[in-house]
């Protein structure tokens, strides 16, 4: 089944995942730029988890305001 960009954008547990993964890359390798890489991936891999957090929050606050059909 193929995932729209919202869904792939929209996946906190899936960036999660990523995190834990480039996190414990990092960790395993010797060299100083791919540790930094791997570092810097997992980051931004907490904080796309975190912006998909909050725009689920956003999105289901804002469906009290949707015109009911």
């Amino acid at each position: 089944m193929r995932r729209t960009p919202r869904q792939v954008l929209l996946d906190a547990e899936q960036h999660r995942r990523n995190a834990v993964s480039f996190a414990d890359q990092a960790g395993a390798t010797s060299s100083i730029a791919e540790r930094d890489h791997f570092a810097m991936m997992a980051r931004t891999s907490e904080l796309l988890a975190k912006n998909a957090d909050w725009l689920r929050s956003i999105d289901t606050f804002l469906t009290d305001w949707r015109p009911k059909s």
